[in-house]
């Protein structure tokens, strides 16, 4: 139901209650809830008759949709060649139990550097430097012929002084992530260049 109050926001800088009940077609006291809510939740703010978005919330607005988008991940590659990688066993779907390049989404506001640093100290307790981005892929997982899920993979290599045990990647070749280990032997020496844009609303 919160979903549906902000997508009201999509189009609309300020609404009044009327106008937010009158767009969903919803009962007053039930909306009057839920606005209570995100008012709460500082997620709306109430000026006089009226609500907008806090400014908070603003960020919200790109991924307010019934439509499912692809999630973004930096996958992270600290290689001492192109056959001893670092790879970590995955705990949590999909995937688990697979090796696994070490990645997480990278995050709003955040540069694909600084994503790649964040990830392997928070993950791995590791200072890297991001040496390149090699590619940036799309990758659908299917399961019983259905696709589940949709990941951009921004396929990036890093650099540490840290001691690290790396995996044998050809060795190990049927316990790795199918995609890792393309990536891993297609692109690990490959560059791409990354435009990164700072506009203003």
């Amino acid at each position: 139901m919160e979903e549906r109050i902000l997508k009201e926001f999509l189009y609309n800088h300020e609404l009044k209650f009327s106008d937010i009940e009158r767009g969903i077609k919803i009962r007053s006291n039930k909306l009057a809830y839920h606005l209570k809510n995100l008012v709460k939740k500082n997620v709306l703010k109430k000026n006089g008759e009226v609500y907008c978005l806090s400014e908070t919330a603003e960020t919200l607005i790109p991924y307010i949709s019934e439509k499912q988008s692809p999630l973004s991940v930096v996958l992270v590659a600290v290689a001492k060649n192109s056959n001893q990688v670092f790879l970590h066993k995955r705990n949590k779907r999909p995937f688990k139990n697979k090796l696994s390049l070490p990645g997480g989404r990278i995050l709003s506001g955040e540069s694909i550097a600084q994503a790649t640093k964040r990830i392997m100290k928070e993950k791995h307790s590791m200072n890297v430097e991001l040496d390149k981005v090699n590619s940036v892929s799309i990758e659908h997982v299917e399961k019983k012929d259905k696709r589940v899920h949709s990941f951009v993979l921004i396929f990036t290599s890093a650099s540490t002084r840290d001691k690290i045990e790396y995996t044998n990647v050809s060795k190990n070749k049927i316990e790795i992530i199918s995609s890792d280990y393309k990536l891993i032997k297609n692109n690990l020496k490959k560059e791409v260049g990354v435009n990164e844009f700072l506009t203003k609303d």
